[in-house]
């Protein structure tokens, strides 16, 4: 018959079960903090992982490229109340740069928030891609906004807060051509940072500082819980669209080796609330490329105080 004492035995079980839990806890958190100090995401298999930001980063490229994008814009012009007349003609209330503009484009008349464009007799004008009458313009708060094209120029009206202007592009811009493309720090799966997301009861729509100084709406969804560096950041975020979030913030590299803010779209898993802040993809505002543009500043909470060498650089043609 044993003569082991009971409680001696359950005395020592109970600390080594401790020990057991404590241990594994520290291997999983292990796992997912790397040596600068980041909660990173699950590891993404590499060859798929660079392939998809090579094709991101082609498709980046692509649309920028695009006339009607900021490496083509001429203008932004905000409308007064009443009459706006706009055309090539420098007496024009809109001036309207390109080949094949006439004098007189037409007329903007605002009433409101709303535009109504009158064609002027004889000029070639569409909307849409079909011949131009007198209608009320949809603007960038729409889901899609009307494309009035004259000539190698096109437009189209930006709603803002406070303000309605017009947008102003050249399809045959001289910077297209001088574009000399993107350039990115080095892929590194450790800029994918592992983020919580709570959202707000009621999401909050308000009126966003921006780079240009004109208020422009967004919307507030909540907030992303993330470390890195060792340090605990809560981020806020805007609805992105297509269940996405979207990230305005600048860290300490903001404004030297990279742009003075950047953005961040991230896919939200909405059954765990769970959120990759995958740094890697962060890219340029507009504002980068052109001056013509709104662009929302990050909020103080979304100033990161490390370096985030990860996603676009500067771009090379620098701001016109």
């Amino acid at each position: 018959m044993s003569t082991e004492d009971p409680s001696r035995a359950r005395r020592l079980i109970v600390p080594a079960a401790v020990l057991i839990v404590v241990g594994l806890s520290a291997v999983a958190f292990r796992a997912t903090r790397d040596r600068m100090g980041h909660v990173t995401a699950v590891r993404r298999d590499t060859a798929a992982y660079r392939a998809e930001w090579e094709a991101w980063k082609s498709k980046r490229v692509k649309a920028l490229l695009t006339p009607g994008r900021p490496l083509s814009y001429t203008a932004l012009s905000w409308l007064h109340r009443g009459r706006n007349t706009i055309g090539a003609s420098a007496r024009s209330d809109i001036h309207l740069a390109g080949s094949g503009v006439p004098a007189t484009v037409g007329a903007l008349i605002r009433s409101g928030d709303e535009i109504r464009f009158e064609p002027a007799p004889g000029a070639a004008v569409t909307i849409d891609s079909q011949p131009a009458r007198a209608t009320i313009l949809r603007t960038d708060a729409d889901s899609l906004p009307s494309q009035v094209r004259v000539g190698s120029a096109g437009f189209r009206i930006a709603k803002r807060v406070d303000s309605i202007g017009v947008r102003a592009w050249d399809a045959e811009h001289p910077s297209l051509r001088a574009f000399k493309g993107l350039s990115y720090f080095p892929l590194d799966q450790r800029w994918r940072i592992a983020g919580r997301f709570t959202p707000l009861p009621v999401p909050r729509k308000f009126a966003a500082s921006t780079e240009s100084g004109v208020a422009e709406e967004y919307e507030e969804v909540g907030s992303v819980d993330a470390t890195v560096d060792a340090t605990p950041y809560r981020l806020t975020a805007y609805d992105g669209g297509k269940k996405q979030l979207f990230i305005t913030f600048a860290d300490a590299s903001s404004g030297e080796e990279t742009y003075g803010f950047r953005f961040l779209r991230a896919t939200l898993d909405s059954a765990t609330n769970n959120v990759a802040l995958d740094f890697n993809f962060a890219y340029n505002p507009d504002c980068a490329l052109s001056k013509f543009t709104t662009c929302p500043l990050p909020p103080p909470e979304n100033r990161i105080r490390t370096k985030i060498l990860a996603g676009e650089r500067p771009p090379q043609n620098g701001l016109r």
